[in-house]
């Protein structure tokens, strides 16, 4: 009886085991996603921006939702989100570089919802001199296609946006097993 009890912790610990692991690569995959995403945006990079959503991924932001990959690649070649084109002039180019923070990551299999602080530092001034610009958070639905994690739907809240804005909100990072 002893030998069974036992054996049955011994399994109960592996199993424990093999999917804390599991989730810590999922977890670390979303993470470089995340991060992929703003060094794309802050290097104005379509291709690579675009290439972190689904196929059918949907960004939703302050101007509305741009549908589809080659959609959100096109907003990206258009320079609508390339938050130093209005920069004044200087010795060398102006840039904005994003941040993110404090992140709630649920996994479930091959979907996953995450909650991410973000905030954004630009040069745009002709002395450029480093200044804060706005912060907010992502709110994520992630899927694993073909073995990579993906953005199926990201949506930008920025807190220097009156209907973007969440704060006096309920807290919106998704509860452990919630999904």
């Amino acid at each position: 009886m002893k030998s069974r009890t036992v054996a049955a912790i011994l399994l109960s610990c592996l199993a424990t085991t093999a999917m804390a692991d599991g989730y810590g690569d999922d977890r670390a995959a979303i993470e470089n996603l995340q991060g992929r995403y703003v060094l794309a945006m802050d290097f104005n990079d379509p291709d690579e921006y675009a290439g972190v959503f689904a196929e059918d991924g949907v960004l939703d932001w302050a101007g509305g939702e741009v549908v589809g990959r080659e959609a959100i690649r096109k907003f990206m070649m258009d320079g609508v989100y390339n938050l130093s084109r209005n920069a004044q002039a200087a010795a060398w180019p102006a840039t904005t570089r994003h941040f993110i923070t404090n992140q709630v990551i649920e996994v479930y299999g091959d979907t996953a919802k995450a909650v991410t602080y973000w905030f954004q530092v630009n040069n745009n001034a002709a002395s450029r001199e480093a200044a804060y610009g706005l912060f907010g958070h992502y709110e994520d639905e992630l899927a694993r296609i073909d073995g990579e994690w993906l953005f199926s739907r990201r949506t930008i809240y920025n807190e220097g946006i009156q209907t973007r804005a969440r704060a006096g909100m309920e807290n919106p990072a998704p509860e452990k097993g919630q999904y």
